[in-house]
């Protein structure tokens, strides 16, 4: 029985250090993506607010130590569906297992930190998926177009 081999459309990988300000490098980087691509407005808007809040918890907790990491993210486009995958050194972290619930019952002021980048992320991708392999954190974050 022969497998069915999908080609990718596109797909295009970009490698940042573990700097809050690579963000800027992110969003051009995605942007010029999505323009080769013609993601519509509100597509490339969810996707784009999903990475950075996913980048930002990778660079504020994902790391032990003070030296530079890389954090590699790959964008792919097959048909209709988008591939962002976030890969990173930091410690073993599942967000779709180990991260908080994010608190949404008490009031803003008494409420504990944590779980609303990964919450904002599973209501605007169609889905997520975690694994980790040789040494790192991939989070694969899909988007039907």
């Amino acid at each position: 029985m022969m497998g069915k081999v999908e080609k990718m459309e596109a797909s295009r990988t970009l490698t940042v250090s573990n700097r809050i300000e690579e963000i800027r490098t992110i969003e051009g980087f995605l942007a010029e993506f999505s323009e080769q691509h013609d993601f519509p407005p509100e597509t490339l808007f969810q996707i784009q607010l999903s990475l950075e809040e996913i980048f930002t918890n990778v660079v504020s907790y994902g790391y032990d130590d003070d030296t530079e990491h890389k954090i590699e993210i790959v964008l792919s486009k097959n048909g209709g569906t988008v591939t962002v995958e976030i890969a990173d050194d930091g410690r073993p972290f599942d967000p779709l297992q180990d991260a908080p619930e994010m608190e949404t019952q008490s009031a803003l002021e008494g409420r504990r930190v944590g779980g609303a980048g990964i919450a904002l992320a599973k209501t605007m991708m169609t889905d997520l998926r975690y694994h980790r392999d040789d040494g790192r954190n991939h989070l694969i974050m899909i988007k039907d177009v």
